[in-house]
């Protein structure tokens, strides 16, 4: 492994997260550095959409539809978890899309405001397009074309020719593309007058409409450029020319976008100069404009479709969804990364899959969450609105409230730890007493009481540690065996600040007093119960030790040549030397820990903050399909 010192890399007081149950990594990984870029959501292909305060999409893999609230950037997951939809919609208050429950493909509707679900059509339909605008929802089923008005429940059949495909609405009209002579054409209808009427109706095939006010924009496919038809005037104009194709086209007021090649255009209906935005757009679905917004997919380096949003005013890609904002705290275990999304209003806690590649925040809207753990099965987060730590559960994506103020308990803020289902945290609501919680049954077992808070806490398997503080420059440190509820100090009047747990082992950074030597590191084998030297070196310090499995991350300054200047080395416990396992030469390691398999850090090679994981080993030995099959029946 290269040992080299890397600027920036001094933490104050890093935190171990000693777990070890979880779903396998794939082995390929070992030892790959893995960026984490959850501001771009990987999405489906079954559609995106956008208004003035909300955007919607769907994950990939995911049956529910990500509703996204623009102005405080959160994200709540709607429709039921077990049928598949497609085509989600966004107007107003008002979320719509085509959905499979029912035998069929049904429209549905969501009241965000009220948050509850109607079904528009009747059960049977072959719905396959759905589009909602000023409080107007218009689908077509078999070819026909249905209006759907929420502020009075009516539904009526505005076209009835059984050729019609791809419907728009507005508060004034409805337009569809036509096929009744046998080749696409544009027809409307005036909501109004309730009369169908001619737009485009020509030689070739016009299709694919967009509607603002009282013009359609629509691909003329004869010429594969943009035209527009003014309903007031009845008028055809040209938008665009030259040989490349346009399609995808979408409006809102007077200015439209549309994918010209892979190419993202933005322009004006009034004016002939034309604005790249990016390139490479994949999907079947186009670009999506409200306001000074646009949002649309492109494909990432692993072929993952995700999700974008430019802002035409600054002029910038911005961060979709509280997933976006930089990442500070990264927890990891095997299969998942949880890490805290820092944002203007509230920080948020996501939730990165490794094994789907796909994130969401856990956190509610309403709280401030701050260092989560994560294992397996649980995240635990700190909530600083509420000084309490929540709970969320992965299988059952449901998120529970561990303290609770009533009940004179109120954690610490820093000492908590997780390993499974286990849960070890301090209360000092009065004295620090350590506890470990079950977190499936919700059972709190008061272990200990101390004089004041430790310096450090840890669990792993059947054991837990704690560090104890005697005095200014003495410390005591404490294994609890959780099965036979027996404490045993196993190092006594020591300087040190934080003991950690891995594999039949603790291990801890420790001060003899000898100016040379200083800091060096010490294990307790907790088969034999013995304390030994692990490395002592006569110049440099080692310090903050974590572990995991058998695993040690810690900090070094005998190689950088300035004392206060720390890399981070990795040893292998159980080989008894220094892993060949390493990350970029480039890397910059801010906040690094260690949990299950991996380890997670923030890192600013790309002068904006990304987590990186590094996984050092398989990850355990879960049944895959088994936690599937319990997701499903816990669902």
């Amino acid at each position: 492994m290269k040992r080299k010192p890397m600027q920036g890399m001094l933490a104050a007081a890093l935190l171990v997260t000693s777990l070890w149950s979880g779903t396998p990594a794939l082995a390929y990984s070992i030892g790959d550095e893995e960026k984490i870029d959850a501001s771009k959501p990987e999405i489906s292909g079954a559609g995106y959409d956008i208004s003035k305060k909300y955007a919607v999409w769907m994950v990939e893999g995911e049956e529910t539809v990500t509703l996204y609230n623009l102005d405080k950037g959160t994200q709540t997951q709607i429709g039921d978890k077990e049928s598949e939809k497609t085509n989600p919609k966004v107007d107003g208050e008002y979320v719509v899309w085509i959905d499979s429950r029912d035998g069929g493909s049904d429209v549905y509707l969501y009241d965000i405001a009220k948050q509850k679900e109607t079904r528009l059509s009747d059960g049977s339909a072959t719905v396959d397009g759905v589009e909602i605008g000023d409080k107007n929802v218009v689908w077509t089923d078999n070819g026909d074309v249905y209006l759907y008005k929420i502020s009075t429940g009516d539904t009526e059949v505005v076209s009835a020719n059984g050729k019609a495909s791809n419907p728009v609405v507005s508060d004034a009209y409805v337009a569809w593309e036509d096929e009744r002579d046998g080749n696409s054409d544009i027809y409307y209808y005036d909501i109004k007058a309730k009369q169908e009427k001619e737009a485009v109706v020509q030689k070739g095939d016009q299709g694919r409409p967009t509607l603002s006010t009282n013009k359609i924009l629509y691909e003329n496919r004869s010429y594969n450029q943009i035209y527009v038809h003014t309903i007031s005037n009845g008028r055809n104009k040209e938008l665009t020319n030259g040989s490349s194709d346009k399609e995808f086209v979408h409006t809102y007021k007077d200015d439209y976008v549309y994918a010209e090649g892979n190419d993202l255009i933005y322009r004006t209906v009034d004016k002939s100069s034309k604005k790249k935005i990016d390139s490479n757009l994949s999907g079947n679905v186009g670009p999506k404009i409200y306001g000074d917004y646009i949002l649309y997919a492109k494909k990432d380096s692993n072929k993952k479709l995700q999700l974008h949003l430019y802002d035409l005013d600054d002029k910038e890609q911005v961060p979709l969804g509280n997933v976006g904002g930089d990442p500070i705290d990264p927890a990891g275990h095997d299969r998942y990364v949880a890490y805290v999304s820092k944002s203007k209003n509230n920080n948020a806690i996501v939730l990165y899959d490794m094994e789907k590649g796909t994130s969401k925040a856990i956190s509610g809207s309403g709280q401030d969450a701050a260092r989560p753990v994560v294992s397996s099965r649980y995240v635990v987060w700190y909530d600083q609105k509420e000084d309490a730590l929540f709970s969320y559960d992965i299988r059952k994506g449901v998120q529970t409230q561990i303290t609770n103020e009533d009940d004179d308990q109120k954690p610490s803020e820093k000492f908590y730890e997780i390993d499974g289902e286990r849960l070890l945290w301090v209360n000092v609501d009065r004295r620090a007493e350590v506890i470990i919680t079950n977190l499936s049954t919700g059972k709190h077992t008061e272990v200990t009481r101390l004089k004041s808070e430790p310096l450090s806490v840890d669990i792993s398997q059947d054991y837990a540690t704690w560090v104890v503080e005697e005095g200014k420059k003495n410390a005591s440190i404490v294994l609890y065996d959780i099965e036979a509820d027996r404490e045993r100090e196993i190092r006594k009047n020591v300087k040190i600040e934080k003991a950690a747990i891995g594999d039949d082992f603790v291990v801890w950074s420790e001060d003899t007093g000898n100016s040379k030597a200083g800091w060096d590191l010490y294990y307790y084998n907790i088969d034999r119960q013995k304390v030994n030297p692990l490395l002592r070196y006569s110049d440099g310090d080692q310090k903050n030790p974590q572990a995991s499995r058998n695993m040690i991350l810690f900090e070094d300054n005998r190689l950088s040549g300035k004392g206060k200047q720390f890399y981070f080395e990795l040893y292998d416990f159980e080989e008894g030397s220094f892993s060949d396992i390493e990350w970029d030469d480039d890397a910059e390691l801010k906040s690094p820990r260690m949990g299950g398999n991996r380890i997670v850090w923030v890192d600013d090679r790309d002068k904006t903050p990304y987590v990186y994981t590094l996984a050092f080993a398989s990850g355990a030995d879960d049944d895959d399909e088994d936690d599937d099959d319990d997701e499903k029946d816990e669902d």
